[in-house]
């Protein structure tokens, strides 16, 4: 990699005389600080916070524009990137689910309980990387398996309405994932990872072994005007359960370029490309062959994903940034039915204009446009479908003598085969500081969800189950607030520091028109039994609670001692069981295992915890999970002689369960360190969600070369 450094900039000095470039580079680190003065001289005041590093970091998700932490109107919560690294993270969702609050359900982000369970189709969480959106554009899902872990800096996860900023999808909540910044100086990684699952012998489907292993790893660099970097992962998972397996191939890249007659313009061109087989697993077999599919049905994906991101940012006195997107997926699948076609193709294409400036210094506007347009042919949505998307947003932020206060709109256009929807929808936030390191926040946010085509159209079976469309589906309506506390603590004494925060937060969130995936028989009375899971409108509903959150380390004697750990508890409730769902003769009672106001599909306890212990280079992990089991479910899961095993798992209460891993990571020498890994160590295996069970245990290894320059 040096020498690929060396030829690289011997090309570019033949190009450029040796004081062209001298006189190049100070420019550009003119324009960095000058850049960086502009964006920060409105944080200038007498009560300025000093030296409170996890409150003072800046974050980008909240305003699409520099922030500090202690600054944010809204409950937001930071994932650092040694979280990621350490836990051998092979998908970003095993990395998320340390993040307080947060829950993942097959590849589902559900944050303090605003979603239920609907296996992929329609998130309400917007997933974006360095602010561009990674949703799919026909089922509105989130890609895990095409979300690079590989020279990520940090993980910002907004935990309110994002709507205003982000959109459809940001009704419960904004992940940003944030690339570590280019530099001139070469950073570099390639690990090797491997794992094998311990899968409890009365559960074995197969007698051969279930491993996961891979190669991963980024580089970047900056050479005088360009800035490249790029990111790969390969990995064969055979995963603990029949017919779920994932076997891929990725590669992504970020270039950028500063012309020299342009100073304050920078272009890029990203993009990510990936290709791999997987097979899904619905539902199993009985409680006895959990790790067996129903009916023994296999499915296999052969699926193709690219985007490519052109981009301007413009650095003068008004910040403008034009991001276009253009995102293609393919996805051929192969199952047992030959009249079950489940093929899916689409292409997506989003385009975003966001304009900032500081005005004086008290006063930050930022603004934008987006259009985005979706094309799919898929005979799994039942033909060719089309959907656009058009959007105006402004917020406006004032900063004087400790408060802060944000106000914004956004007005939403979706139009979907021709069908029109349009609403704008409100957000509001308040910041107080109280003393040098006490913020009180309040924050109020609506948010508007369009049907994704996959809730709307999807008409496909796996065994004698399916998944049916509702092509009457009402959009969503929501109104979002918060008010929370945070306290930031730094205490210097003759043996270290001790530093971190404490954040308290009450939440509530009232949804209208909720769409909720639900498991019934959908055949008329008298006929065939027809059982499927079907998106329905249900009445409306109250989801509040309260969370609890701290992070920080203590640093002594070349030790260290870090923590990351949180507590939420969610009451949410239809407010009326007994109103009729949307298009049915049916009401909320009449089709939940409980018939109480409590919703499906929802932990009412979610605690979440990692302590990691570091000495020089060698370091020490505990992480710890747990989520309430779901305490009211569709009700015909617990009819023996549909799904069988389910009512069983509930009566003997094998629904939730503590899970630990424990980590452990040395050097070998200056460049190669090595990370051990026990995932799930005291084998608690419990049924996660109705007619799935959890993870066993498993051992990990990785192995990581350092390319760094000194």
């Amino acid at each position: 990699m040096k020498h690929f450094s060396v030829l690289i900039a011997a090309i570019h000095s033949f190009s450029l005389s040796a004081s062209t470039e001298v006189i190049s580079k100070i420019e550009s680190s003119i324009r960095e600080v000058q850049f960086k003065m502009s964006h920060y001289s409105s944080y200038k005041d007498s009560n300025k916070l000093e030296n409170f590093d996890y409150l003072d970091g800046v974050v980008i998700s909240t305003n699409k524009g520099f922030t500090k932490i202690k600054e944010s109107t809204v409950g937001l919560s930071i994932l650092k990137p040694y979280l990621i690294e350490n836990k051998i993270t092979t998908n970003i969702n095993s990395a998320l689910e340390q993040v307080p609050g947060v829950v993942i359900n097959d590849d589902q982000i559900n944050i303090r309980n605003g979603s239920g369970w609907s296996y992929g189709a329609g998130s309400r969480v917007m997933m974006c990387i360095d602010d561009m959106p990674m949703i799919t554009g026909d089922a509105g899902s989130v890609p895990f398996s095409f979300l690079p872990s590989e020279g990520i800096s940090s993980v910002e996860v907004i935990k309110s309405a994002g709507s205003v900023l982000y959109g459809s999808s940001a009704v419960n909540g904004v992940v940003n994932m944030r690339s570590a910044p280019i530099t001139t100086k070469s950073e570099g990684q390639m690990s090797m990872i491997g794992g094998v699952y311990n899968v409890p012998r009365e559960l074995e489907f197969s007698n051969k072994s279930r491993y996961l292993y891979g190669l991963h790893g980024f580089y970047r660099e900056k050479i005088g005007r360009h800035s490249f970097s790029v990111n790969w992962n390969q990995l064969n998972d055979d995963s603990y359960r029949m017919g779920d397996f994932d076997y891929r191939v990725r590669m992504g890249w970020r270039y950028g370029y500063e012309p020299s007659f342009l100073p304050k313009l920078k272009l890029w061109l990203n993009g990510n490309i990936q290709r791999g087989e997987s097979g899904s697993f619905l539902l199993w077999q009985n409680d006895k062959e959990a790790y067996t599919a129903l009916d023994n049905a296999i499915t296999k994906n052969t699926g193709r994903r690219f985007y490519v991101d052109p981009i301007l940012e413009w650095n003068g006195k008004w910040r403008h940034t034009f991001q276009n997107r253009y995102f293609e997926v393919s996805n051929d699948i192969e199952n047992e039915d030959p009249y079950n076609n489940q093929d899916n193709q689409s292409q997506y294409y989003y385009s975003e204009w966001r304009s900032s400036k500081n005005i004086g210094r008290r006063f930050n506007y930022t603004g934008g446009l987006v259009n985005s347009f979706t094309r799919t042919q898929s005979p799994l949505f039942q033909g060719d479908h089309t959907s656009r998307n058009h959007a105006l947003y402004s917020q406006v932020s004032y900063k004087n003598r400790g408060w802060i206060a944000e106000m914004g709109s956004r007005y939403e256009y979706f139009e979907l085969d021709g069908n029109s929807r349009q609403k704008p929808v409100f957000r509001a936030g308040l910041n107080k500081q109280l003393g040098k390191a006490t913020f009180l926040r309040a924050s109020y946010g609506e948010g508007f969800r369009f049907p994704s085509m996959a809730e709307l159209f999807t008409l496909t079976s796996t065994g004698n189950v399916s998944v049916l469309p509702n092509p009457n589906l009402e959009p969503e309506t929501s109104q979002n607030i918060e008010l929370g506390l945070k306290q930031g603590f730094k205490i210097r004494k003759g043996w270290g520091v001790f530093s971190g925060y404490l954040d308290a937060s009450y939440y509530r969130l009232d949804v209208q028109n909720l769409m909720e995936y639900t498991f019934n028989n959908w055949a008329p009375s008298g006929s065939i039994p027809l059982l499927g899971f079907k998106s329905i409108n249900v009445s409306p509903a109250t989801i509040q609670g309260f969370e609890l959150e701290s992070g920080g380390d203590i640093r002594f004697y070349k030790q260290q001692i870090r923590w990351f750990l949180g507590y939420t508890y969610s009451l949410p409730q239809v407010n009326d069981t007994n109103a009729l769902l949307n298009g049915t003769q049916l009401r909320y009672a009449d089709l939940a295992s409980d018939p109480t106001s409590f919703m499906k599909y929802r932990n009412r306890h979610i605690i979440r915890g990692d302590l990691e212990y570091r000495l020089n280079t060698y370091t020490i992990g505990l992480s710890y999970r747990y989520e309430s089991g779901f305490e009211n479910v569709d009700n015909i899961f617990l009819e023996d002689d549909v799904i069988m095993g389910v009512n069983q798992q509930y009566r003997i209460g094998q629904i939730s369960g503590h899970v630990f891993d424990v980590r452990a990571g040395m050097p070998i020498n200056e460049n190669v360190d090595i990370m051990l890994q026990v995932r799930n160590i005291t084998q608690q295996i419990f049924m996660g969600r109705p007619a799935d069970m959890s993870a066993p245990r498993m051992y990990q290894f990785q192995l990581n070369y350092n390319l760094n320059s000194k």
